[in-house]
Parts: C-alpha cells; structure tokens; sequence
C-alpha cells in the first residue's frame, strides 16, 4: 500500500501548488490593478480602512447609538434622540442611516433648517453627504419650496451624477412644475437605465409626457406604473388624470376614486375628482354624457 500513499501524496501536493500559484496570480492581479489603476486604488484603501478592527469598533458603538436613539425618538425624547446621534456621526461618519435620521430630527421635528444644512456641510464621506442632501432636497420638495429643493438636488448630482433617486426626485418636480421638461425627461430616463422596472420612475416619465399634453405615451408607462404599484395612491391619480384627458372618464372616475380610498388627504385627487364629476352631471344635463 506504499505505492497508494506515495500517490495520494502526490496528488495532495500537487494540488497544493495549484491553490498557491492561483493565490499568488490573484495576489499579483490584484497588486498590478491597485498599482495601476487609481480607483481600484482608492477602493482598496477603502477596504482596508473599513475592515481595521478599530474602525469595526467605532462601527458597532455607532449602532448602538442609533439604536438608543431610536429608542429616545420613540419616547419623544427628542434632546436625547438628538445628542445620541451627534455621537453615532461621530464614533462612524459612514454611518448613513444616523445622519438621515439626525437631519430628519432638525428639520421636520425642530424647523431647524440652518442648522441641518450646516451639519451636512461638514459630513466628509462621500454617500453619507449625498444621502443627507438628497433627505434635505426631498423635504424641501414636500414643503413646496423649489428653489431649495432644487440647490439640494443639484448638490447631490454634483457629488454623485448616477444617483438614480435624485435624478428621478428632480426630473419629476420638474414635471410638476411644468418646467424644462426636455431636461426632466433626460434625468429620468437616466434613473431608468438603472432601474427599469421602477414604478416611480416609469410614472415620472410618464408624468412628463402628460405634462406635455402627450397623454397617449403617457399612458403605457403609468399604466405599467400602477400595476408594479397598485397601492400607491399618486400613481393612481395621475393614471385617473390621464384617463380622464383621454375621455375615457369612467376609468377616470375608478382611478380618481381609488386615489382617494388610498390615501383621503390626497387635495390633488379630491379636486379632480369634484371637477370631473362636475362636468358629468353638466353633461348629463344637456344628455351629452361620453364615458
């Protein structure tokens, strides 16, 4: 059996050199392009920084913070909610989810609107900064003001030109808006291309296409909208709008009423809805009623 042994051990060696030679071609791949190339250079120092054990522990004590001040928000504790957070940025800058909630706290809770743009200025990594802009750019857009929602979307842009949400968020308030929307389409189609089959998105779109008054295009997109989001109760409006400029005014009748069923505090919804009624019953009146 020496011969069976001689062999099995052969095997395991050579097997052996065959893992550490493709180890080291991985090792020496890996060094040619972190030598070569800038930004997987930059992604390897990322890398390494994140997996230094104390940058784990400053990752694991900024959880705990968030989770505690969670548990403060919960309770309305807002002083605390807020001073817990100021730690949890500061034990780990990458923690995005904490500065959101942070920016979230000064400006929907408190107003305190100077002051969250101030602590956004000094977030130094790269996404966490975006993801705080773009929290500030959506609230400013609930708010109605534009112009504010605007600076901030196009700061977000600035630092990340692909971020998909932001483009779609100021491609649609364009829409909105009524304005530059040749500009809108082309960020919302940008956002497509990353995620095609995103019912927000495709409703932007065609959202756009309605606001040029094209609601045949308009309707395959909402449409496809509706379906990927049949509970979303903006979709279901615009899909009742664009029925109803179709004159199919039954169809906009159910969409309209399902808006409302969805969400009773949609005012945009509510008033097409009145309109549209309106308009039957004068119809109806003169027996000229098309549905």
């Amino acid at each position: 059996m020496d011969w069976q042994r001689s062999s099995a051990h052969r095997r395991h060696l050579l097997s052996y050199l065959v893992c550490a030679a493709v180890i080291i071609g991985l090792i020496a791949a890996t060094w040619w392009v972190y030598q070569k190339d800038q930004s997987s250079h930059q992604w390897w120092q990322e890398v390494r920084q994140q997996l230094n054990p104390q940058q784990i522990q400053r990752r694991l004590r900024s959880a705990r913070l968030l989770q505690d001040a969670q548990k403060a928000l919960s309770q309305q504790d807002l002083a605390q909610a807020e001073q817990l957070l100021r730690q949890a940025v500061a034990a780990d800058p990458y923690n995005s989810e904490a500065w959101q909630l942070l920016v979230s706290l000064l400006v929907l809770r408190q107003n305190r609107w100077d002051e969250a743009e101030a602590l956004v200025a000094k977030v130094r990594e790269k996404k966490a900064k975006a993801d705080a802009l773009l929290l500030l750019a959506d609230i400013a857009y609930l708010q109605r003001d534009w112009a504010k929602a605007e600076r901030f979307y196009q700061q977000v842009l600035k630092l990340d030109p692909d971020n998909a949400t932001a483009l779609n968020n100021y491609g649609y308030m364009l829409a909105e808006l009524g304005e530059r929307l040749d500009e809108a389409e082309a960020m919302i189609r940008k956002a497509l291309k990353q995620r095609p089959n995103e019912p927000a998105f495709l409703d932007s779109l065609g959202w756009v296409y309605a606001q040029r008054g094209d609601y045949k295009k308009a309707l395959p997109l909402i449409q496809k909208a509706v379906r990927g989001a049949p509970n979303d109760a903006e979709l279901r409006y615009h899909l009742g709008i664009v029925y109803w400029r179709l004159g199919e005014k039954e169809k906009a009748l159910q969409e309209l009423r399902k808006a409302i069923d969805l969400d009773p505090r949609h005012m945009g919804a509510r008033e097409a809805l009145q309109k549209l009624e309106e308009e039957l019953q004068e119809q109806e009146g003169k027996g000229t009623v098309r549905t």
